[in-house]
């Protein structure tokens, strides 16, 4: 059949066909009431932590888990202006050095732009990071999420982000899985994924 001739017949099967609107939701309809329950804040650090994310409320806390996984050395991104006192711990890199050893960083910290309760995700938007290989290319990478920053659905995320041209939701650290349902962590990421709320 000539490819015109496919065409033509899709399009006039497309003709006859009447489309039926699709649905309303109300938000109501749409987002998890147990997901949210107790508040912003405190849905983000459960879900969060339920997709095996670390969620640290202060710096001292955020130090002894690094030094735990062996961390020495960390870029931050430039974009963040407070280090929360990690320099006085570990050697810190303020821009990501792709000549060299890419590799060479224990981890990354960057700040997120917000984060979402009902699914446990921080949102990164393009304008708020200096340079993604921070959040990506280190084991483990840090997110720094101003708590008033917290919304509590998904629709609430979504509206943030729509005048952005680059956006990443990340829920937890890389996963992927195969077809026998064997779970790897850290293949397309960090491995560890963890959150300074201040």
């Amino acid at each position: 059949m000539d490819k015109q001739i496919f065409i033509d017949k899709v399009r006039q099967a497309q003709g006859k066909h009447n489309p039926v609107p699709m649905p309303t939701f109300d938000e109501n309809d749409t987002v998890s009431t147990t997901a949210t329950r107790g508040g912003a804040k405190a849905a983000f650090m459960r879900n969060f932590t339920a997709n095996h994310g670390d969620v640290f409320e202060s710096c001292d806390s955020l130090v002894e888990f690094l030094k735990s996984k062996g961390c020495k050395t960390g870029v931050a991104d430039a974009k963040l202006s407070d280090l929360f006192g990690l320099e006085k711990h570990f050697e810190i890199s303020r821009e990501f050095d792709r000549q060299n050893n890419p590799d060479g960083y224990d981890f990354g910290i960057s700040k997120a732009s917000f984060a979402i309760g009902e699914n446990g995700a921080i949102v990164f938007k393009d304008s708020d990071t200096a340079d993604r290989l921070n959040t990506i290319a280190p084991w483990i990478h840090v997110a720094v999420v101003d708590s008033k920053s917290i919304v509590s659905t998904l629709p609430e995320g979504l509206a943030q982000t729509v005048d952005s041209p680059y956006a990443v939701y990340v829920t937890g650290p890389s996963k992927t899985t195969d077809v026998e349902g064997v779970l790897v962590e850290g293949v397309h990421g960090p491995g560890v994924q963890a959150v300074l709320i201040v």
